[in-house]
This record gives C-alpha cells, structure tokens and sequence, in this order.
C-alpha cells in the first residue's frame, strides 16, 4: 500500500503531466503561458519559464495575465514575431529556439511596463531627448552615405510605418545594423522611442549590460529604477 507521500507525488505528477497536454504553464506562478499552435519539437516552456524567472523578478510581469503561443492576424499583417496587448502577449508559434522565445517575452513585458508606467519612464523627457539626438546622429550618416532621407521625419518619437517600411524595406535591417553601430542596441530600435526602451529593457535583462550602460546612459538608468520598483516606490 502506497504511503501519503507517494499518493501525493503521484497526484502531482498526474496534474503536471495533464498540465503539459494542455499546453499551459506559468511564469512565476500567476502568468499564463497558453500555446495554442503546433511548436518545434526542441522547444521547452519548462525551460524558457525556468530561464526567465532567473533573470528577472515577478513584479516586472504583474500586467501581464496571459502568454498567447499561436497563429494571431495582428502578428501575421505587420510581419511581427510577437505584440503586447490589454494584460497580454501574443507570439507566434513557428519561431525555432527557446531562445526567440524568452527575448520575445522579455520584450513585450517591456511594452507592458510602459503601458501602464508611461509617465515615470518618459515624464522627464530624459530618455526621449537621448533617443532623438542618436536619430540626428543616424541621420547624419545617412546622409554622409548618400541615402536621401528629406521625405522622413527623425525628429518624431513616434512610431511611423513610413520611416519603419523605409528602414526595413529601402535601407534593410542588415545595413542600417552597420550604421546603428555605437548608436542603437540594434537596428529596430531606431524605429520608434517606445521600441528604443524595449530594446534596452530587452538587452539589459538578456545581452551586453555594460555596452547598454555605455551608449545609452539614460535608457540604462531608467531600467535600473525599475528592476530596483520593488524597493523605491518606482513601479
């Protein structure tokens, strides 16, 4: 006869396994991750949540309630691998490594952070005019590189599908990451002032801490008040 111990572990590892067939788990016990799409069979939710919850703390995803894994139209019309959106993210399920998957999620908990924290992160303007004097500066290569620019605004924050469609399409992220060098993270975020902060969120939580800290002083600090939320009332 099996002792309460074992019947227990037998209980749990019923419901784990039940778990995993309805392809749900959850990050840091209160978000949902829901995969809904047929994945890679390399891929392991165990392991990406186990991966996140190393580096970084829960309170940075309290607004978000549901990871979406799947096939989603908003993702599919703006030829995006994921997007935030009202408590919840949504990637697709066709990307090939656990690690597009964890930089997708800590992406999008960015956006999520900024959605409701906008004004502490923006208010003093401090990230905003940092971000704008690297677009002058990326400007100034462009036309140093004999790229005609005249028709597009660099002094919008704003996100514009215009100047996006010019840099992905006209100039290609393979070449503006040649440009960006020394300026921007990486080519995407030239692209809008909330995409420069998910970038730098995404990089100091996942890549090169030091050069954040190095070409993005502002950025970087920002991030630092809100990993640190916890303790000083930011967040």
């Amino acid at each position: 006869m099996l002792d309460r111990d074992a019947v227990e572990k037998l209980i749990r590892e019923s419901a784990e396994r039940s778990r995993k067939a309805r392809g749900e788990y959850h990050l840091f016990g209160n978000t949902m991750i829901s995969v809904k799409g047929d994945i890679y069979p390399t891929i392991d939710f165990d392991q990406i949540v186990k991966e996140i919850e190393e580096h970084m703390s829960s309170h940075l995803f309290e607004e978000i309630d549901y990871i979406f894994i799947g096939s989603f139209s908003e993702n599919d019309e703006r030829a995006l691998e994921a997007h935030y959106k009202d408590g919840a993210i949504y990637i697709t399920s066709d990307l090939p490594t656990n690690k597009d998957y964890i930089e997708n999620i800590v992406h999008e908990a960015a956006h999520a952070i900024e959605g409701q924290h906008g004004l502490s992160i923006y208010g003093d303007k401090n990230i905003e005019q940092e971000f704008l004097g690297k677009r002058r500066r990326l400007a100034a290569r462009m036309t140093a590189e004999k790229i005609d620019i005249s028709s597009l605004n660099f002094e919008d924050p704003e996100y514009s599908m215009e100047l996006d469609s010019f840099l992905y399409k006209g100039i290609g992220y393979e070449k503006l990451n040649n440009l960006t060098i020394g300026l921007f993270i990486n080519a995407y975020a030239t692209t809008s002032l909330n995409e420069y902060f998910a970038s730098g969120f995404e990089e100091y939580f996942l890549g090169d801490r030091a050069y954040l800290h190095k070409i993005s002083p502002q950025l970087f600090k920002k991030v630092e008040e809100i990993v640190m939320g916890d303790e000083n009332g930011y967040i």
